[in-house]
């Protein structure tokens, strides 16, 4: 199979900039509200680098720099073959922005919509890779909220995840520092003066809201219920079910019918393997106290390939623990499942061209 991207870089626009930090700026992959990414070459590096720079008129906005800042800090705490690699960001520069490895190759929603489902050691492939980005994500304290088809990439080595602009962390990552705080409110008042309010310490609640796509969001997320990393389970789950039947698990309408279906009806699963199957109806259940965890769902992933390369008719936590679950065991079963893959990086765009065609390439949300 080819997993074919972008074939040539858009074209630089008048006021786009030619260089960020150090870095020369070859095209245009994509822009959204909020900002544009760019692919550029770095020294030393083999391909590009991809650079999302924040729109001037979002820049002025403090909480929307606090926002890019929290993404690019969440970012770099991961560490995982299945998600594009942090660089580096200046979120003070003028404008802010941030340098990520750059992917080649499509989207898992613009593949299937033009090229149909996926089927045997590719399907097995996502499912595989999406539970290692989700159990990396998850060890490193931090919840997507955001994986669907369109921000997952099939690169030539695997499945990656993009995109983490509405991600959050699942506790402080500073568990003295309420200790901290609390001592230094009792300082203040042994001296008679009064507290600023930035000293609270109070724990902050647990993330109720509802950001993410109609369609793509969990159960307890359209109950405004705290977004936990069971809800990245449940979305792990439409995913794959998404790359089997090819389309949307719940179909597509108006985004009040598609909050009802996804709290109160079943997806469609059709043309899901046994064990596969078995699997996603767990990952998506209506409780998320039902669901298995992140680990748990990459263990009995690994399971579920064969002694001849085929997949499973069942699979269980227990099984996937004899395979292994490090990054060996995911990279060893991409090898043997990943094949034909053949995805190159856009070459640079032509002067005086048209512009490349959107959709197909990556980091294309900015």
């Amino acid at each position: 199979m080819k997993a074919r991207g972008v074939r040539r870089l858009d074209p630089l626009e008048p006021g786009d900039p030619r260089e960020i930090g150090g870095h020369r700026v070859r095209g245009r992959v994509g822009s959204g509200g909020m900002g544009t990414v760019y692919a550029a070459d770095s020294p030393g590096v083999n391909g590009y680098l991809a650079v999302k720079v924040v729109h001037p008129e979002q820049a002025r906005d403090q909480r929307f720099r606090e926002r890019f800042a929290h993404e690019a800090r969440l970012l770099s705490r991961v560490n995982s073959p299945a998600v594009a690699r942090f660089v580096r960001a200046d979120v003070g520069a003028e404008p802010p922005w941030m340098i990520t490895e750059y992917v080649p190759g499509p989207t898992l929603r613009h593949h299937v919509e033009r090229f149909g489902r996926l089927r045997g050691g590719m399907l097995l492939g996502v499912a595989v890779g999406v539970a290692e980005a989700l159990r990396a994500i998850h060890s490193a304290g931090v919840v997507h909220r955001d994986l669907k088809p369109s921000n997952v990439v099939l690169s030539g080595q695997g499945p990656k995840l993009l995109d983490f602009g509405i991600a959050h962390p699942v506790e402080d990552p500073d568990p003295t520092k309420w200790i901290r705080l609390r001592r230094m409110r009792r300082a203040y008042r042994d001296l008679g003066l009064p507290s600023p309010e930035a000293l609270s310490d109070e724990r902050p609640t647990r993330q109720r809201d509802s950001l993410g796509t109609p369609g793509w969001m969990s159960p307890e997320q359209y109950q405004r219920q705290p977004t936990t990393q069971r809800s990245d389970v449940f979305l792990w789950g439409a995913t794959v079910a998404f790359a089997s039947v090819a389309h949307d698990p719940f179909g597509r309408a108006a985004p009040k019918e598609m909050a009802r279906r996804v709290m109160f009806e079943e997806p469609d699963l059709q043309h899901l393997p046994r064990g596969l199957e078995k699997l996603v109806v767990a990952a998506m259940s209506k409780d998320p106290e039902d669901r298995p965890d992140s680990g748990e769902l990459l263990r009995a992933a690994l399971a579920l390939e064969g002694p001849g390369g085929g997949m499973r008719a069942a699979s269980g936590t227990d099984g996937g623990a004899a395979a292994g679950t490090g990054a060996g065991a995911v990279r060893g079963l991409l090898d043997r499942q990943w094949t034909k893959v053949a995805v190159r990086a856009p070459l640079p765009p032509r002067e005086g061209g048209l512009f490349g065609r959107s959709g197909e390439g990556v980091q294309s949300s900015p």
